[in-house]
């Protein structure tokens, strides 16, 4: 008996033919188990990726580095609620589902440089985790596994934007130089002897397998969270930074104060380098709070990316401002995860009132006639909405309200503050506001303090 079917309309809601979902895939225990495996490299490779932040010095990279940690903790959020839904008791998702598997993974997390870093994530581990995506994809059911696949689909497109800027910039890393070159090399074979004892990202693990090199990973992980820069920026610990209170003074045109608001915007770097740094030495706490973290991380660096987006549309190397390194450098190296925490919602509540926070920032931009800053600060104004959202839920889990965190921030700055005499004598301490002025907006600062030659005390 032959079936009739409905001239013209594609059967199966369009995701195939009925031959197509007649073929046996993966069973649902073999789906979990390869799910779980994305899931924990996923997670390994997004927090390798946060532990490195802050010590890798080319800008460009710390940038892609941030949204890569947050796409890959969107995705292992996807996939541990899929697992959830196939089976019950849900599988372990906070632990290794094999320790070979595992193994790789620590060898990963232990790059020593920015070579390394770039060849073990980009040259190994993203490739290696498409792959086995691509593999899963093609070998599933699509009609009785389509959840799985549609996580997997949006997965493998993300992944695959990931691996072709992975591609540029391993291979613009290798062309430095023979020694860089060389480096990445020998890490990249490195790591794949070690994945190759695990079976691949999917795995599983083979009966007999090569002895892998010896390991790095011989002890417990210790981050490097003192942040750098890369050879274009002058100034990292020189902490003289005007445009932190002069943006709120009103007695400045709005002009110079949407300069400075931009040279802020820029320097949201040490944001990005400071949360990293909590993520990493908090692993204690549920994925949820990373999952958060990722997020505002991510946010954070963007609204640097606004700030340079912005002096490059005015033809301003802003790579010449000194963007120092002293806020995360005072929190990373002389405060606790928690205060650092705690510091960070301290000023997002700061940035709530209407006649000197988020909106007042906006208005600026509006008075100053810039469009561009205008549509910038509009944005990083909604971001901040969120942030202090996040803030509040993981310091109230703490125990700490609002006005404690706000106090207690209060003294945190002023500590962290004066650790930052330990690294004054590596640059001087220059006052270069009113140049910055004569530069881009074609007049000195109308600021007194920047014509009278006394050395300026910022407060951040």
């Amino acid at each position: 008996m032959t079936m009739v079917k409905s001239v013209g309309v594609p059967e199966l809601a369009g995701l195939g033919s009925y031959r197509d979902a007649a073929r046996i895939g993966l069973g649902v225990d073999e789906s979990v188990r390869r799910l779980l495996r994305y899931q924990w490299t996923a997670r390994r490779a997004m927090m390798t990726l946060v532990a490195h932040l802050p010590s890798t010095p080319t800008w460009e990279i710390k940038g892609a580095m941030a949204l890569h940690q947050w796409l890959l903790a969107e995705h292992v959020d996807s996939l541990r609620a899929r697992v959830g839904e196939m089976r019950h008791p849900v599988p372990e998702l906070n632990a290794a589902p094999d320790p070979a598997l595992d193994a790789w993974c620590e060898e990963l997390l232990r790059a020593e440089s920015e070579v390394e870093l770039v060849a073990g994530v980009y040259g190994v581990a993203i490739p290696a985790l498409l792959a086995a995506v691509d593999g899963h994809l093609a070998t599933t059911n699509l009609l009785v596994d389509h959840p799985t696949r549609r996580v997997l689909r949006f997965m493998a497109l993300e992944l695959g934007e990931i691996a072709e800027w992975g591609a540029t910039t391993l291979a613009a890393v290798r062309r430095r130089g023979a020694p860089e070159a060389a480096e990445a090399t020998a890490w990249v074979d490195h790591l794949g002897r070690y994945l190759a004892r695990a079976g691949g990202i999917a795995g599983p693990a083979p009966d007999a397998a090569e002895a892998p090199p010896p390991a790095r990973a011989t002890g417990p992980f210790v981050p490097d969270l003192h942040p750098r820069r890369d050879e274009r920026f002058r100034g990292q610990y020189n902490f003289v930074f005007a445009a932190q209170d002069l943006y709120t003074d009103t007695s400045l045109p709005a002009d110079e104060r949407n300069l400075a608001l931009l040279c802020k915007r820029t320097l949201e770097m040490d944001v990005a380098e400071m949360m990293a740094s909590v993520m990493v030495e908090r692993p204690d706490l549920p994925w949820e709070f990373h999952h958060d973290y990722a997020r505002q991380l991510w946010d954070e660096l963007r609204h640097a990316m606004m700030g340079s987006v912005a002096f490059e549309a005015r033809g301003v190397d802003w790579t010449r401002i000194p963007l120092n390194v002293g806020f995360s450098l005072r929190l990373n190296l002389h405060a606790t995860p928690l205060e650092r925490q705690t510091m960070l919602f301290g000023i997002e509540q700061s940035l709530m009132p209407a006649t000197t926070g988020k909106r007042y920032e906006y208005e600026v931009a509006r008075e100053a006639g810039d469009e561009l800053s205008a549509h910038f600060q509009d944005y990083d104004w909604a971001d901040e909405v969120l942030h202090a959202q996040i803030g509040r839920r993981w310091l109230k889990r703490e125990g700490i309200g609002g006005d404690e965190a706000v106090a207690r921030a209060g003294e945190i700055h002023g500590r962290t503050w004066a650790a930052l005499d330990a690294y004054r004598d590596r640059e001087p301490q220059v006052d270069w506001w009113d140049d910055l002025c004569r530069a881009v907006l074609g007049k000195p600062s109308a600021d007194r303090s920047s014509h009278d030659g006394r050395p300026r005390v910022t407060s951040a």
